[in-house]
Parts: C-alpha cells; structure tokens; sequence
C-alpha cells in the first residue's frame, strides 16, 4: 500500500478499543444468556451495542481536547464536501454489491448453491434496508473512522491500521453477531477474515478518497445491505468465498495510489 500524509492527533486508539470491548461486555452477556430471535432481517436485539464505538470516541475526544472537538467529530457525518469526487461515493455504494454479486457468481460456478433453488431477493426493501443500516453506520464509523483511522494510519499506514482495526471490530462482533446467531466456528473465522479485509478496503478508500466520513459510513451501511439482500436474506452467503474474493480486490488496490 502507498502511504499518505496524515496529521498528527491527540487520540488514544487503543485505549478505545479497550474500552468499546469492555463496555460491551454486559451486551455480550445479554446475547448469551437472554437471547432475542425473530427481529427484521436477522438483526440480533444486542445490535443496539453499535452506540458504544460513538459513545467511548466522544467522551476521549472531550477528555483529550474539549467539546467543541467532540462536536465537530459528530458534525464530520454529514462531512460530504471533503469527498475527492462522485467516483469515491459511486465505489462506496457499489463495492461490496459487486462483492457479492461475484461470490455468488462463484458460489453457482462451484456447485455450493443448488441451480432448482429459488433465489429471493428483497429489492423492493432496498431503501430501508439502506437507511435502517446507515443510521447504524452513524454509531459505529464515528468511533471506527472518525476517531482511530487516520492516527493508526498514520503510525501503521492504510493496511496496517485496517489489519488493526478489522480484527478488533472482528473481534467485537464474534459474540452477539456471529456465535450468538448459530454459525459454525468455521463461519467465524472466515467472516472476521473478510471483515479485517473490509476495513482494509474501508481505509484505503478513506485515506485516498478525501478522508470523509460520511464515505465510511456509506460503505459500512453498504456490507450490511449486501448481506441482507444477498439470496436469500443472507441463507445463502458463504463467508469463504467473499474472504477469497476480498482478499483479492484488496492485493490489486495495493497497486494504485
């Protein structure tokens, strides 16, 4: 990966980690032991965890510089003039369609979906699919982006600091997510392989596409929409054909600046 100019920042992105992982942990237990089924799109009830990532980059912000900074973090959501070109926002919207639309191309290919299935596909439930998952975008990329990205990769660079960020936001969703919802432990670890991978992408969009944040949380909102319209309703994606195919796209980003 090329490298890019980044400014010097006052965070503490560790000490966030640790505290969106510990904050979590009531939520976690909340999974385990009284777990919620049945809610839209598969949306676990643990799911409203997604403020803790704000919530802990807000109050460092406020602690490290005041709450003007706290308040222009927030404001940076709607941060739509820093975006390079329409081309950042159009490969924000798209990518990871594009993702799936080729795992699922490869999936038939393989002979992994069965060709008499019936494929659903929920188009009709696009926007509100799209604006339930960038409201919640908001929460999470405030912390994710907003917050640690540009001081890791200006320490670590655009793959490191994915490779950081990914497996603690892998990390983070193991729980109430992934476990809490039934997969196998091989699901796991090839979803969190394609989330590290995501977040690479994530960054390496970020750094080159004019640091916006809104970009982010378009692109968040965007892998989560996939999934839900993915056929059918998500049954069918497989997270070791996506991993594959990201890890791809992610060795031919490497080669432009």
């Amino acid at each position: 990966m090329h490298t890019v100019n980044l400014t010097d920042s006052t965070a503490h992105p560790f000490l966030f980690f640790g505290g969106v992982l510990v904050f979590s942990i009531p939520f976690y237990v909340w999974g385990v032991f009284w777990p919620v089924h049945g809610l839209p799109y598969g949306l676990p009830a643990t799911a409203i965890m997604i403020i803790i990532p704000a919530t802990v980059a807000t109050v460092l912000t406020r602690r490290e510089r005041d709450s003007a900074a706290a308040w222009e973090l927030w404001l940076r959501v709607i941060d739509v003039r820093r975006i390079a070109s329409l081309w950042w926002l159009a490969t924000a919207l798209l990518f990871m369609p594009f993702v799936s639309l080729l795992s699922y191309a490869i999936m038939s290919a393989l002979g992994l979906i069965m060709p008499s299935a019936m494929v659903y596909i929920p188009l009709a439930q696009t926007p509100v699919i799209f604006a339930l998952y960038f409201f919640g975008a908001i929460f999470e990329e405030v912390g994710w982006t907003g917050y640690v990205t540009e001081p890791l990769q200006g320490r670590y660079g655009i793959f490191g600091a994915g490779v950081i960020i990914g497996s603690v936001w892998a990390l983070w969703h193991v729980v109430p997510s992934w476990l809490g919802q039934g997969h196998p432990a091989s699901w796991v670890v090839a979803q969190a392989i394609a989330t590290v991978a995501m977040r690479v992408v994530m960054g390496w969009m970020y750094a080159y596409g004019g640091r916006s944040l809104f970009t982010a949380i378009v692109f968040h909102a965007m892998i989560n929409a996939s999934f839900s319209l993915f056929p059918n309703e998500g049954s069918y994606y497989n997270p070791l054909v996506t991993a594959a195919v990201l890890i791809v796209m992610v060795a031919r980003s490497s080669r432009f600046p």
